[in-house]
């Protein structure tokens, strides 16, 4: 009878150092995919990949550290259910225009640059904790008129200031002839990240 006691005691001793065991290794396994997902995907300097740029002009543009290219004022229009930004030749000559999207109770200013690649961004033209609509371009950086954050005008990634984490709102557009389009579902949905 003692034996068999012992026995399961035993058996049950057993089984709890076997779960133990058991979430002990899927805890660390939990971790080391955690630890290596941050790596492999939280840590890059590589520009968003989920914005796709409709237009290239074909030629790298160096802006001039020197010089304050400030944003040109334009027109933009609603068309098909489609935002029209501006036109791909407004672009190319003005390489920074400020606009706004006006419909359905919503105001949203926009933007539109030239990349160093040579590749054209339609972008939100906010910075969310700042509330600053304009910016301007020095050198291959972009800068908020209000608060001054510098963003890497290729990439968005901050360099220095309050609002590093708030570069303009990258959005994807599509070409239509020689204009720059956004659909208005997107711009209706869109709401500041803070």
């Amino acid at each position: 009878m003692n034996n068999k006691r012992k026995e399961k005691k035993q058996k049950f001793t057993q089984e709890k150092q076997n779960k133990a065991v058991l979430f002990s290794t899927v805890g660390i396994v939990a971790v080391i995919i955690v630890i290596a997902s941050y790596l492999a995907f939280g840590n890059s300097d590589k520009p968003s990949t989920s914005v796709n740029t409709a237009a290239n002009t074909g030629q790298k543009v160096d802006y001039s550290p020197n010089n304050k290219l400030e944003q040109t004022k334009v027109e933009s229009k609603v068309e098909n259910g489609k935002a029209v930004v501006t036109t791909l030749s407004t672009v190319k000559e003005k390489k920074f225009i400020w606009t706004e999207y006006k419909a359905n109770g919503k105001r949203i200013p926009l933007t539109a640059f030239i990349q160093p690649d040579g590749k054209v961004m339609v972008a939100v033209s906010y910075c969310e904790p700042c509330k600053g609509e304009t910016f301007h371009i020095t050198g291959n950086q972009i800068v908020c008129n209000v608060c001054g954050t510098i963003w890497d005008l290729q990439t968005l990634k901050g360099i220095s200031g309050g609002c590093l984490t708030y570069p303009p709102e990258a959005l994807t557009y599509s070409l239509n002839g020689d204009n720059l389009e956004v659909p208005q579902t997107v711009l209706d949905a869109w709401a500041p990240r803070v």
